[in-house]
């Protein structure tokens, strides 16, 4: 068989048992290639060792009669030695190594065989006539060139095979022509020891080089792929990247990155990434500030919208990073995405502003001037803080609109918000209600003697001539005042009687201003007489409940009731809570009103089939004054209602006012095993805080959104990011 194919068979049978066998064909190729020049780089190492030790021998051997021997042995080994260098200098210049690398590898392993052989003479030739020093000395030799030959080979079995062999071969012979056994098999142990660890370690660093191929093989294909799509979407996307070092310093920074920011590529390129975006921001410092925590604690962010001032224009930046390691999990920096959003916010802020304002005038319409009446009512009940609402028409508008037609009519109201702008302080709202009706709110400073000399100014200023295409026209300004809480406190009480108050302005001869006065004396003396016979009413037994049917909206069936307190009066009929609730609240009667309705609502859900619930409103006056925990427990044992079938409902505003206690309270009521509900959410100051610090097990959306998602699309919006929240949240 010719020695290429041995030499062939050889090389697959090792290939096979360090895993070669596996490696494409670019890879394989590799490998030998890598696996030549690796023995092209130890050969000057091993051919300076194998002189040296030949002169060594030369020297022991000089008065022995072997020395011509080794004289002979050495110009052998030196002979093949020089082949050796002369076969690494062509590997290392011939290109052609790259493409025929096997052939290579069969020269080297020769090569190596040749050495290998000539190593293997020198214990015949010592053995049978050196002297015992010269007799140790190449034991030692043997040994040693074993063991070197095997870790200078180790890359290339086929190699550290062919030397070990032939070399092993030698000095079985020599050991087994020694006179005493016992030393022949153990010099032989000894060997066959040697050239065992040798072809375990040669082969288990060889399959360890394979596997370290392949792995590199994999890293460089997926830095290729992460290439390639990172160019597709430097290419396509709208988005661009970022990357910062350890020391938070931009590299690489891309042509769309440095087209967004405005400048040059060489200018951004080693610039401290929070010293660009301090610089280039608006007011982002507490923003920034997050971020730099983020990073300093390696987190990922995501969402984050920074303002811009790019080229002396308002930009929105949407950033999302994320920490980067190296393979050895080292910190390396940070690599993300960046996104321009100005257009999207624009959009927003527009789409806001019409949703909110008035989109003739500018001012707010009516429906946020009702959410701002409704606020300011809020807090009014919650803190007392007064406020007043001013209602304005024009006088002689629509003679104006009629004759001079409505594109002056449009104009003349744009006109006449400005100047009520513009008479106002900061802290008031101003809103058209429709039509030439305009609204105002006075949140601060809002006493009598300075809201009438706002008043003054109004009917003053909207009052004086306006000028439109060269003609003169004049309009008046008749203004109704309502102070709350003085002349109500519900904002449709507050507004109808600052639009009674604007009749009678109207009554006594226009362009001027009136308080409300005339039901202010009747309203009071009606809240007394309704408070003497809320009180007769609860000793009377009068108080009834109601039960407003609970329907899933999954199968349309009823999965309880909520009990709905009315006043079944002798002469008024059937009086709904909000008329006489606040009076229950202020006057302190609220708390026997909520007790009772916790008991009657048990009593009655106990009789009731199945697992149908009963579901009560707190009022919080009531919450704060009353035991509610020893109420319901109370309400519980005596029904023999399970806890489960029990639902509070409160409001937000139990949480306002000692939240730490109101918290507490609820979860005792928790304990009990009753469901807790928040009621009205959406309205007034819900704050997703009170969601975490209690575990609510259902949140009631406030009627007006369900009321206004039929007509309008931010009434839809809120009701989708309401129910989004609560599935979020577990909540139902």
């Amino acid at each position: 068989m010719p020695v290429g194919a041995v030499l062939g068979r050889l090389s697959e049978s090792l290939d096979r048992a360090i895993g070669a066998d596996r490696l494409k064909p670019a890879m394989r190729s590799q490998l030998l290639f890598e696996q030549v020049q690796a023995i092209a780089q130890m050969t000057p190492i091993t051919t300076a060792g194998s002189v040296v030790i030949a002169v060594l021998l030369l020297a022991l051997s000089y008065d022995e009669p072997i020395f011509p021997h080794i004289v002979a042995w050495a110009l052998v080994l030196c002979g093949a030695l020089f082949l050796g260098i002369n076969r690494r200098q062509r590997v290392r210049d011939d290109e052609t190594v790259r493409q025929a690398p096997q052939k290579a590898i069969n020269v080297a392993t020769l090569n190596a065989i040749l050495v290998g052989t000539i190593w293997g003479v020198l214990p015949v030739i010592v053995l049978a006539g050196g002297d015992a020093m010269l007799k140790v000395m190449t034991g030692i030799v043997i040994a040693g060139v074993l063991c070197a030959a095997g870790f200078a080979l180790l890359i290339l079995p086929q190699a550290a095979i062919g030397f070990s062999l032939p070399m092993l071969t030698g000095a079985m012979i020599a050991v087994l022509g020694l006179k005493h056994p016992g030393e022949a098999l153990v010099a032989a142990a000894v060997l066959w020891a040697y050239a065992a660890v040798m072809g375990f370690v040669c082969l288990r660093h060889a399959r360890n080089h394979v596997r370290q191929l392949l792995n590199e093989s994999k890293i460089r294909e997926q830095k290729d792929i992460i290439s390639l799509l990172l160019k597709e979407f430097e290419d396509n996307s709208a988005d661009w990247l970022w990357e910062f070092d350890r020391q938070g310093a931009l590299q690489r920074v891309s042509d769309r990155f440095a087209a967004a920011a405005g400048t040059a590529k060489e200018a951004l390129g080693g610039t401290a990434f929070f010293d660009f975006l301090r610089n280039a921001g608006q007011g982002n410092d507490p923003i920034i500030d997050e971020m730099a925590q983020d990073i300093e604690a390696r987190a990922t962010f995501s969402g984050v919208e920074l303002k811009m001032s790019i080229g002396g224009g308002e930009r929105y930046w949407r950033l999302t990073g994320k920490p980067v390691h190296d393979e050895s999990g080292a910190y390396v920096g940070y690599r993300g995405t960046a996104s321009d959003v100005t257009a999207e916010r624009i959009s927003e802020r527009r789409i806001n502003f019409l949703a909110h304002n008035d989109s003739l005038t500018g001012l707010l319409n009516r429906t946020k001037f009702t959410d701002h009446l409704k606020q300011n009512v809020a807090r009014l009940e919650r803190y007392g803080s007064p406020f007043t609402v001013l209602y304005l028409d024009l006088d002689q508008f629509k003679a104006v609109n009629d004759s001079r037609g409505h594109l002056i009519g449009d104009k003349l109201l744009a006109q006449v918000a400005k100047r009520i702008k513009a008479t106002l302080r900061e802290s008031d709202l101003a809103a058209r209600l429709g039509g030439d009706e305009f609204a105002i709110i006075l949140a601060s400073n809002c006493d009598a003697a300075q809201t009438a000399a706002l008043a003054a100014r109004l009917v003053e200023i909207v009052g004086k001539p306006y000028e439109f295409d060269g003609e003169v026209m004049s309009i008046g300004l008749s203004i109704g005042i309502a102070m709350a809480p003085l002349n109500g406190t519900r904002p449709d009480q507050i507004l109808r009687n600052a639009d009674l108050a604007l009749y009678r302005a109207k009554a006594e001869g226009r362009g001027t201003f009136r308080f409300f006065e005339t039901q202010m004396d009747s309203e009071l003396r009606e809240r007394r007489v309704l408070e003497a016979e809320l009180r007769q009413a609860l000793i009377e037994g009068e108080l009834t409940l109601y039960y407003q049917p609970l329907v899933s909206a999954d199968d349309n069936r009823p999965s309880g009731f909520e009990a709905l307190v009315r006043w079944n009066h002798p002469v008024r009929g059937l009086v709904p809570p909000q008329e006489f609730i606040p009076v229950a609240e202020q006057t302190g009667l609220i708390k026997h009103i909520g007790d009772w309705t916790i008991r009657e609502a048990c009593l009655a859900a106990a009789r009731w089939p199945g697992d149908l619930i009963v579901a009560v409103n707190l009022s919080p006056r009531h919450f704060q004054m009353s035991d509610v925990t020893a109420v319901v427990g109370a309400a519980l044992a005596e029904s023999g209602l399970p806890p489960h079938r029990l639902e509070l409902e409160i409001t937000e505003s139990v949480l306002i006012e000692q939240p730490d206690r109101m918290i507490a309270t609820l979860f005792e009521l928790k304990a009990l095993g009753v469901t807790i509900a928040m009621d009205d959410f959406g309205t007034g100051y819900s704050s997703l805080s009170h969601l975490l610090k209690f575990p609510f097990d259902k949140i009631k959306i406030d009627r007006s959104f369900v009321t206004a998602s039929s007509e309008d699309a931010v009434a839809r919006d809120v009701l989708r990011s309401i129910a989004s929240l609560g599935k979020t949240l577990k909540i139902r």
